[in-house]
C-alpha cells in the first residue's frame, strides 16, 4: 500500500492495523517477527516573559500531546536478507508510514539497504523515535521539524564495519531523488564515518552531504515548514553539509557533541518573496536580505524588486550531558543540554516556511539551555521533567536587547515488545 494512501488513515485505521499485526504474529508464530517499539505522552508550558515591549507573543497554553507513538516490525528472512517498518502515529490521530526497507547483507563489511531509510547522520537521526532511550525530551535543534539542515530519509544505502586496531570503523554511503524530488543533472550523495572504540562507549565521527546540483523545496510558500533542507522561497539551491560529533561514555557518565554548517548557493523565486514581503510580517534585517529598496512600500513590491541570488550557511553545534544513579527505586539520571543554531536567510512565520525561533532573532542566532532529570522505575520506562530557556537578540530592538522565553515539559514514555 502506498505510503501517501497510508497518511491518509484514521487513529481508527491505526488501531485495527495494530490488532492485525499482533494477532497475525501470534497466529503465525514461526515466521519471527519482532514486534516493538515506544510512545510518550507529553505536559507543557511555554511561559509567557516580560520584555520591553511587554509580554512575549508566543506564550502557549499548558497541553496536553502525544508525539511520538512508532511500532516497528522486523524479520530476518534467512542469514543475509532482513526488512524492516516502522509505523508512526504521532500525534495519536494519522498513520503515518515513516520508513520501511529491505536489505542484503554479504558480510559485515557491506549491507545494501533499500526503501525510505533512515540516513545515517551523526548520533540522534536514527533513533529520535526512541525517545524512552536517551536524554532528554526535545531532539537537538538541527533535527527540529521546522529547521531541518537535510531530509532525514534517504533511499539507497551502503554500509559495514572494519575492525581496526581495539575498535570499529563504521561506515555509510547513501543517494536518493534529492532534497525536494528528482531533478535533472542532480545527483546527491551522503556519507557518514565513525570509529567507536573502548568497548563502543566512545565514538568519533563525521558526516557529510552534497545535494549534487541544484535542489528545491518539498513545499511550497504558504505550505508550512519544509522537511528537507531547502526553504520553500527557494527555486533552487545547490548546497552541502558537513560536521562531526563525539560521544563519550563511561562509569554512568554520557557526553556528547556535534557540529555542524551547511553551505547554500541559491537562487530565490521573486513571486514567492513578494508574497512573503506582503504577508508574513518581515522584520526590517530579513527586508534588506529580500530586497534592492528595503524602505519601499510592502504593499507595492514587485518582482524586480526582489534580490534573486542568495548566498548565506546555517550553523548549529550542541553538547548533552547526564550522569546516572542507580537506587533502590530505579535508575535517575539529571541532564544538562546546550544548543546554538544559526540561519540567516529563515522567517518567523512557520505557516510561510518559517522558524520561530531563529527566525524571530534579528541575526537568525538563538541559544537553548535546558536542564532536566529522566527517572526509569524500570528500564522500559522513561519519565523526564526538563525545563529550558531560548536566548536571542529581539527584532527591531537595540543591540544590547537579548530576549528569552522559558519552557516546562514533562513527559512520560514507554518501550514494549519484542
Amino acid at each position: 500500500m502506498h505510503h501517501k494512501y497510508l497518511s491518509r488513515f484514521s487513529g481508527k485505521a491505526l488501531f485495527l492495523l495494530l490488532i492485525f499485526f499482533f494477532s497475525s504474529s501470534f497466529i503465525n508464530a514461526q515466521n519471527d517477527v519482532s514486534i516493538y517499539g515506544y510512545f510518550s505522552t507529553r505536559l507543557e508550558k511555554q511561559f509567557e516573559t516580560m520584555t520591553s515591549s511587554g509580554k512575549f507573543a508566543d506564550a502557549t497554553p499548558l497541553e496536553w500531546s502525544y508525539p511520538f507513538f512508532s511500532l516497528m516490525l522486523q524479520h530476518e528472512l534467512n542469514d543475509n536478507f532482513k526488512v524492516y517498518v516502522n509505523l508512526n502515529g504521532s500525534k495519536a490521530e494519522n498513520l503515518d508510514l515513516r520508513n520501511f526497507w529491505g536489505e542484503y547483507s554479504f558480510n559485515n563489511y557491506l549491507t545494501v539497504r533499500l526503501g525510505k531509510v533512515y540516513r545515517k547522520f551523526g548520533l540522534y537521526n536514527e533513533i529520535l523515535d526512541a525517545v524512552p532511550t536517551y536524554y532528554g525530551i526535545e531532539p537537538p535543534e538541527l533535527f527540529d521539524t521546522d529547521h531541518l539542515m537535510i531530509s532525514r530519509t534517504t533511499t539507497l544505502m551502503a554500509y559495514g564495519k572494519l575492525d581496526i586496531g581495539d575498535g570499529n570503523f563504521n561506515y555509510s554511503a547513501t543517494t536518493d531523488n534529492g532534497e525536494g524530488g528528482a531533478l535533472k543533472n542532480s545527483v546527491p550523495v551522503g556519507l557518514d564515518f565513525n570509529y567507536k572504540f573502548g568497548s563502543g562507549n566512545y565514538t568519533i565521527g563525521t558526516t557529510a552531504y552534497t545535494s549534487g546540483g541544484n535542489a528545491v523545496s518539498d513545499v511550497a510558500v504558504g505550505e508550512g515548514s519544509p522537511k528537507c533542507g531547502v526553504l520553500p522561497w527557494m527555486s533552487a539551491d545547490h548546497f552541502s553539509v558537513l560536521g562531526g560529533y563525539l560521544e563519550l561514555n563511561f562509569n554512568n557518565f554520557l557526553f556528547q557533541a556535534e557540529y555542524w554548517q551547511s553551505e547554500h548557493n541559491a537562487q530565490r523565486d521573486p513571486a514567492s518573496v513578494v508574497v512573503l514581503v506582503q504577508n508574513a510580517g518581515l522584520t526590517d534585517n530579513q527586508l534588506e536580505r529580500f530586497l534592492i529598496d528595503p524602505d519601499i512600500d510592502p504593499s507595492s513590491v514587485t518582482e524586480s524588486d526582489v534580490i534573486v541570488p542568495a548566498k548565506f550557511k546555517i550553523k548549529t553545534w550542541y553538547f548533552r550531558t547526564g550522569y546516572s544513579f542507580n537506587t533502590g527505586i530505579g535508575e535517575i539520571a539529571p541532564y544538562i543540554q546546550w544548543d546554538w543554531y544559526s540561519n540567516p536567510e529563515t522567517i518567523e512565520d512557520k505557516t510561510y516556511g518559517g522558524d520561530e525561533e531563529a527566525g524571530s532573532a534579528d541575526d537568525g542566532v538563538f541559544n537553548k539551555s535546558t536542564i532536566g532529570v529522566v527517572y526509569r522505575p524500570i528500564t522500559e520506562v522513561a519519565v523526564k521533567l526538563d525545563q529550558s530557556f531560548h536566548f536571542y537578540k529581539g527584532n527591531d530592538r537595540a543591540d544590547d536587547q537579548k530576549l528569552y522565553y522559558p519552557e516546562i515539559r514533562f513527559d512520560v514514555s514507554y518501550i514494549f515488545g519484542y
